[in-house]
């Protein structure tokens, strides 16, 4: 079960750069949807992170390592794709601690 949570105008705006939507008052986490509800493969999500600006993608990056967006809760190579563009596109220090939140989830779940 997704919970909703209130949007903030920021993440409506990340959103309908995203998808074409209305404006939405809730939804799950912006990656959780976009991943489940509207993109087909992870060409597809790697082509719609594109249109982000570095900023929102920062924004993004920075909600995952709250913890506010799950990268667990998307199929891997969403995550993988997301992580990727945070490397190439904002600084080591950012991709790489979220590499770390990332490898240390996947592998407690294995256990």
């Amino acid at each position: 079960m997704m919970l909703m949570k209130k949007l903030n105008r920021k993440d409506i705006k990340i959103l309908k750069k995203l998808v074409p939507c209305k404006e939405p008052e809730a939804a799950g986490s912006l990656l959780t949807s976009i991943s489940s509800y509207y993109v087909t493969d992870k060409d597809d999500f790697q082509f719609r992170l594109e249109r982000l600006d570095d900023k929102d993608l920062k924004y993004l990056a920075e909600r995952a390592m709250d913890g506010s967006e799950c990268l667990l809760c998307i199929a891997p190579q969403c995550a993988q794709t997301f992580l990727d563009a945070v490397e190439r596109r904002l600084t080591r220090q950012i991709a790489g601690r979220l590499r770390e939140i990332y490898e240390s989830s996947t592998t407690g779940q294995q256990e």
